[in-house]
């Protein structure tokens, strides 16, 4: 294993005014009394601190396997695809496993890393965006956004991330070669906003930098939005969710708005709640799905204040699947009408399933069918986890087996051609990603990631990973590597 902390290095930062040159100075200090020995990178503009440095290791309920992916050498948004099934094709060789490195950032990574161009790309939660050796875990390039928002409950009223910056998975543009992310960056008096990055997967440079705050009705603040579903790209556009932070405190809505990939930002927007507030769009930081048509899917919270239990909600596109048009025009949308309080349908993003279907469920433990064109239901499949299913599921087309994260733990196998629910999977509470016929999944905070035979739901293997894992962490696969974003950094395995 090679853990990697981040060290001092030429330094290019983004500023955004007086209280980000002040941040850049005071980390450069800090950086300064780094250990010597340790690995120098090629190229580096941190300007955050290292925290206390991770030491992964594998403890094993049986003798674990690697995870060599041969074949795969892209993961450039959340869940590998735009259907979001979290599902790469590939086998797992039978060998020994061990953590290959660890890279120490000096702040959590709650969203996927990515993998692109020959690179490993994290962002944190200080707006740290760097680029890491998938070899070694060497740091190659790193960029900052500029100060996040600290004291978080105190500014914005709640919340339960600090220091807040990017929370979302980021996303490659593998054709122009651009990793885009959106980070909530602090100007100062408590006020922020957020700010869409693009920089060059092979050098870190900026090539893209726009504020991406949705269009808020008078008396709302950015401060109290969370910008936690993961991007998605198409149409030549970004496309950046917004729902509220923890506790739903202050004035705010579910939002998704675009922004062109180059040239005039021409941001367009789509408003959940327009007749009340709330329909928050956080999805367990799971992206929106994107048909071939680039046509989005979305699936929206409740109101704010909780309306009563047992639903219908009685806002417009709460507790619903909304499918939009490109310039984010909503086209159909599916009310869960079980669905009041606090049960939101948009725990996790909707799936995009083969035979023009997609898969929905939320905190009312049905799983919803639904057909892609109009959004009409074809399936309820209930009793899905008995707890919270949140986060993105993985799909197994070659079985139509689906696979849902439950909060209290358990990944929740769903038999979509019988409609039927099938095995709990005891050990892990976070997204799972498929490689093969392997599952695997985090288990938050606890710092563990499990294997699973996808086809019989047995236990092949879990490994400690030896920092504690962020809430609805997933991890990604390409270059021979399983990547996870921990409360430190991010850890790779082969």
């Amino acid at each position: 294993m090679i853990s990697t902390p981040l060290v001092p290095g030429p330094r290019r930062m983004r500023a955004f005014g007086a209280a980000a040159a002040a941040l850049a100075a005071a980390a450069a200090l800090l950086l300064a009394g780094c250990a010597p020995g340790s690995p120098l990178p090629t190229r580096s503009a941190t300007a955050h601190p290292p925290a206390a440095r991770p030491t992964p290791g594998a403890t094993s309920i049986r003798p674990p396997v690697t995870v060599a992916i041969p074949g795969v050498n892209s993961w450039t948004g959340y869940h590998a695809d735009s259907a979001r099934t979290g599902a790469v094709a590939a086998r797992v060789p039978a060998s020994p496993a061990t953590a290959a490195w660890s890279a120490n950032l000096g702040g959590a990574v709650y969203g996927q890393p990515v993998v692109a161009a020959g690179r490993v790309i994290a962002a944190t939660e200080t707006n740290l965006v760097v680029a890491l050796d998938p070899a070694t875990g060497r740091l190659i390039w790193s960029a900052s956004l500029g100060p996040p928002l600290t004291n978080v409950g105190a500014v914005a009223g709640c919340g339960n991330i600090d220091p807040l910056g990017i929370t979302s998975t980021p996303v490659v543009d593998p054709v122009s070669g651009i990793v885009f992310v959106v980070g909530e960056v602090s100007t100062g008096g408590g006020a922020v906003h957020h700010q869409l990055e693009g920089l060059r997967v092979a050098t870190g440079q900026v090539v893209l930098s726009e504020p991406v705050d949705p269009p808020l009705p008078a008396g709302e603040s950015p401060v109290n939005l969370l910008q936690r579903a993961s991007l998605a790209l198409a149409n030549g556009r970004i496309y950046i969710g917004f729902g509220g932070n923890y506790g739903d405190c202050g004035a705010y809505h579910g939002w998704v708005v675009g922004v062109n990939e180059s040239g005039p930002p021409n941001l367009v927007a789509f408003e959940a709640a327009p007749d009340g507030q709330g329909g928050a769009i956080w999805q367990g930081g799971g992206a929106p799905a994107v048909d071939a048509a680039g046509n989005l899917f979305v699936g929206t919270g409740n109101a704010n204040p909780d309306p009563p239990q047992g639903g219908p909600d009685p806002l417009r596109f709460t507790e619903s699947v909304v499918k939009l048009s490109p310039t984010l025009q909503p086209l159909a949308a599916f009310k869960d009408q079980t669905a009041g309080g606090d049960e939101d349908l948009g725990t996790g993003n909707p799936v995009l399933l083969p035979g023009g279907r997609l898969f929905s469920v939320g905190k009312t433990d049905i799983g919803y069918v639904l057909s892609q064109s109009n959004l009409t239901p074809i399936a309820a499949i209930h009793g899905i986890c008995g707890s919270d299913p949140d986060g993105g599921p993985a799909y197994d087309a070659a079985t139509n087996h689906i696979f849902v994260p439950c909060r209290d733990g358990g990944i929740q196998s769903v038999d979509l051609a019988n409609g039927s629910v099938g095995p709990l999977m005891s050990g892990a509470n976070s997204a799972p990603i498929l490689i093969g016929a392997t599952l695997w999944a985090p288990q938050y905070p606890d710092g563990t990631l499990s294997e699973y035979d996808a086809r019989t739901g047995a236990l092949v293997q879990t490994i400690r990973v030896g920092s504690s894992v962020p809430n609805f962490a997933s991890p990604s696969t390409a270059l021979g590597l399983l990547v996870l974003g921990t409360t430190t950094g991010v850890v790779a395995y082969r």
